[in-house]
């Protein structure tokens, strides 16, 4: 039960950050027109999407196989990245 808990929270901050991307995304791309920002910028935007969309699908996957720390180590990856970014200043 309490697995399962922090299993569901991790996936609610994940949606968090994919919501807080999304909103800052004119802010790298330069506009709502397109991805006129830098080059660097936008790249790691989208790797970090995309790390933030992957890797809680991929723990849901190894949930469902029976590896349940596996599942939450991908599960809460991209938040404690997050906060260690934010700690660090980048």
């Amino acid at each position: 039960m309490a697995l399962k808990l922090v299993m569901g929270l991790g996936l609610l901050v994940d949606a968090g950050i994919v919501i807080l991307l999304i909103a800052i995304s004119g802010f790298v791309f330069g506009g709502p027109e397109g991805a006129r920002g830098e080059a660097s910028a936008v790249m790691g935007w989208a790797s970090t999407l995309g790390i933030t969309l992957l890797s809680p699908a991929m723990g849901l996957w190894m949930w469902r196989r029976g590896r349940r720390d596996l599942a939450l180590a991908m599960v809460w990856l991209p938040p404690l990245a997050f906060m260690l970014g934010l700690s660090l200043g980048l």
